[in-house]
């Protein structure tokens, strides 16, 4: 029988890691400890949307997007929001694992692909600029879009990893070290927890071997 999993209260916005090396990965781990029992979801709220998405560059101050006033709109976003970050966590984890795409977030990532190109048009200085109607608090959304659509046809897939913590982590991160053999999302926090795990378990080794076998 399946286990629901609780959901952890956030934590400040300030003390979130930003790990991933892409935007768009960083969006997907908003979800800390993907496979744990207990997860936190960091965006759980418009605002905090809305905070996270400075912090990580979706969003510039200087373009006055705000949340919702509207109970119904903030709810839509929110659902957008997370239909959004389910779709392309199954493209990136499709692409790690080497199968074929989820039609069903293919789907959902052309959408706001398209939404993201109707939403700019070409300025005198020949330079890509977002309308005016465009800057709504679903901005940040369409560009983390582009941004996953320029890392799934740009970046060769042996670069695109998980976490080595599966067992409760399941963070992507883009591997841009010179010997391709990053494996966690953070040495100081995954691999460190690795290590002490790693230790113990040595440790333990070490004491059964040398107890003293009990006379028969």
């Amino acid at each position: 029988m399946l286990r629901k999993r609780r959901h952890l209260p956030p934590r400040p916005i300030a003390d979130i890691r930003l790990d991933g090396g892409r935007l768009c990965l960083d969006f997907v781990n908003t979800i800390h400890d993907r496979y744990a029992l207990e997860v936190e979801d960091y965006l759980q709220q418009p605002q905090r949307f809305l905070e996270w998405c400075v912090r990580a560059g979706a969003l510039d101050p200087g373009d006055g997007v705000r949340a919702p006033r509207a109970a119904v709109q903030r709810a839509a976003l929110m659902r957008e929001m997370g239909r959004l970050r389910d779709h392309l966590h199954a493209l990136f984890a499709a692409r790690i694992d080497d199968l074929g795409a989820p039609a069903e977030a293919v789907r959902g990532l052309d959408r706001w692909v398209h939404m993201a190109w109707a939403g700019q048009s070409l300025g005198a200085d020949g330079h890509l600029h977002w309308r005016k109607d465009a800057r709504d608090a679903r901005l940040p959304l369409k560009r983390i879009a582009l941004d996953a659509l320029d890392l799934l046809g740009c970046t060769p897939p042996s670069h695109l990893r998980r976490c080595a913590n599966t067992s409760s982590c399941g963070w992507l991160f883009l591997d841009t070290s010179k010997n391709q053999r990053r494996r966690w999302c953070a040495m100081e926090t995954c691999g460190t927890a690795d290590k002490i795990q790693r230790y113990r378990h040595g440790s333990r080794g070490a004491r059964v071997r040398r107890a003293p076998r009990q006379a028969t």
